[in-house]
């Protein structure tokens, strides 16, 4: 038999062989994954049964739960795709017409279907905008969710949607789930409470052999981003290893819309927390995030907290080159207790002035054309602190 005889059948054999190992896998792949959104389907359901609202949530194996489509209860309406809004967007890209999607969390949901950041900046671009013949802004806020949920809902649906801007205004519930006071989280609050494998972060990988081979290699090393000689107070916890699965899923956010659309302008935000504002009577009719309770942690620190989550947040945006909206800084010398109701949650005028803050981001990078409006000057000069 000739040399290149043997070769040939050699690279056959090895192709057949590794043929096999990836259709093992696939199957491997298949049935994990089933098991793991059986599972993420059930505990959403147990969370569900806990939930005062569940009337407008459903269990989800991807995410937990979800909106329940066509859900409604008072003032609140989830359409039929599962965003709060009353109008239904279409897939397809509409000629002429511009997409913004909004994501986040209640603080992006609000407090009823015309009172939200994203009601008031649909209304802002049809009133002030510039260069298109009509204007679609997706309020894709869920309440509850963290960074995990909403990065995965990016890549199963919402980039499907190709929109030409996207608001990040993620972050609050990672907040709250992650105690800065405590050693850096080990898995995400997403897969402890809806379980998780270590496999599923590599499900982007064509070869489903290799990611599999890829989990099974780094379920045996050590975390690096962890500190095993962590004791609280030692500096072991900073943001960038409290925060790392916001960060990653904001990664992953930005990964899968640039994949569906390159030329996606993607906007990261700083958060609005009321922290120190208010007298302490207020205070002490607001509840606590659970590990400023624990800490006994009063508004003065809680503010420096979300202080260090937002530099976080520059920095991310600055080292991805992704535009930045500091609303936290375009909020600092405002009444912010007249603007929020809680430490996060707004009232009408701050929601609304948020919109315009994003208006006038959008503008300058040139997504949007328009003119200021006297409104906004009006609303900051209302609420000057």
């Amino acid at each position: 038999m000739s040399v290149t005889r043997k070769l040939f059948y050699s690279l056959l054999t090895l192709s057949l062989f590794f043929l096999a190992i990836e259709g093992t896998a696939r199957v491997l792949w298949r049935r994990l994954e089933a098991r793991a959104f059986e599972e993420r389907r059930e505990r959403g359901a147990a969370v569900l049964r806990n939930d005062a609202v569940n009337y407008l949530r459903e269990p989800s194996g991807i995410y937990g739960y979800a909106l329940r489509p066509h859900a409604q209860a008072g003032a609140v309406y989830i359409n039929g795709q599962g965003f709060h809004q009353r109008d239904e967007i279409p897939l397809a890209r509409r000629p002429g017409f511009l997409r913004v999607i909004c994501l986040g969390e209640s603080t992006t949901f609000g407090s009823s279907v015309d009172n939200n950041y994203p009601a008031y900046l649909r209304r802002i671009l049809e009133s002030n905008g510039r260069g298109f013949t009509g204007y679609e802004v997706i309020n894709a806020g869920v309440p509850g969710w963290v960074s995990d949920q909403i990065a995965l809902r990016a890549e199963h649906e919402l980039a499907a949607y190709k929109p030409d801007a996207v608001i990040l205004y993620v972050g609050w519930n990672d907040f709250q789930s992650y105690n800065p006071l405590a050693a850096p989280p080990a898995v995400s609050y997403f897969e402890h409470a809806y379980g998780g494998s270590k496999w599923k972060q590599y499900a982007a990988s064509w070869l489903k052999s290799v990611a599999l081979l890829s989990a099974l290699y780094h379920s045996r090393r050590p975390d690096p981003e962890l500190s095993p000689g962590y004791t609280p107070g030692s500096g072991g916890n900073p943001p960038e290893k409290c925060y790392r699965f916001l960060l990653a899923s904001l990664d992953q956010i930005a990964a899968s819309f640039r994949l569906a659309n390159p030329n996606v302008k993607i906007f990261v935000c700083t958060l609005v927390g009321r922290w120190p504002h208010g007298p302490p009577e207020e205070w002490a009719h607001i509840p606590p995030v659970w590990w400023m309770k624990q800490g006994n942690i009063g508004p003065g620190q809680a503010a420096e907290f979300v202080r260090r989550l937002n530099d976080r947040l520059r920095a991310f945006a600055r080292s991805r080159g992704l535009p930045l909206i500091d609303l936290a800084a375009a909020f600092e010398n405002l009444d912010r207790s007249r603007l929020l109701w809680d430490w996060a949650h707004m009232y009408e005028d701050g929601y609304e002035l948020m919109a315009w803050n994003l208006s006038s981001a959008m503008r300058k990078a040139g997504v949007v054309q328009g003119e200021p409006s006297p409104r906004e000057a009006e609303l900051i000069a209302k609420y000057q602190h």
